[in-house]
């Protein structure tokens, strides 16, 4: 076998082994989102990844009807703040950990007693929109308009911890934002 065949069969085992190598990454991302992917939606998925306009909310119960409110399972909750956090340094890594299966309790099911939903993560591009709720307390998470609950691991603290510095009175409001916490996961 020539310099050159040797040259050739080099080549092609680098484009293989790159082959390989990118079916595995393919499959490893597919894997950390599989679950949750099943619990948002893929409409929903794809708005907590890549919409264009970005708010965090505020809720509370709802006193009078002069707020904009938000239904979340049976429980009409007004929306006492809303800030703009699209262009919100780090969002990338707090939008990746809401779609990795790790950062979700997969093994205990979320309680029946009544959630106190606190946050709310709203997500918009063009017409379409989601709404993801979170009960912070109880570390619970919903889209807004289903009934359907996961519970949330301590990434429920990275994300309080991340937006708690853009609201005003969040932080004396949401448990888990006075102590130094790691990054958000991702």
């Amino acid at each position: 076998m020539g310099f050159v065949s040797r040259g050739k069969w080099a080549i092609l085992t680098m484009v293989l082994l790159g082959c390989v190598l990118g079916g595995f990454a393919v499959w490893h991302h597919y894997r950390q989102g599989r679950r949750i992917l099943e619990f948002w939606g893929s409409e929903t998925a794809m708005l907590i990844r890549h919409a264009d306009q970005v708010e965090v909310w505020r809720l509370g119960p709802q006193s009078d009807q002069s707020r904009s409110q938000l239904e979340v399972s049976g429980q009409s909750l007004a929306i006492l703040e809303q800030v703009e956090i699209s262009r919100l340094r780090g969002l990338v890594h707090a939008r990746h950990a809401l779609i990795i299966d790790r950062n979700y309790d997969w093994s205990t099911a979320p309680a029946d007693q009544a959630a106190v939903w606190d946050l709310a993560l709203h997500f918009r591009d063009g017409e379409q929109q989601t709404t993801l709720v979170f009960a912070t307390a109880s570390r619970l998470a919903c889209v807004a308009g289903r009934t359907q609950v996961v519970r949330v691991t301590q990434m429920m603290d990275r994300v309080v911890e991340f937006v708690t510095p853009h609201m005003s009175n969040l932080a004396e409001e949401l448990p888990g934002t006075s102590e130094a916490s790691p990054r958000l996961e991702n």
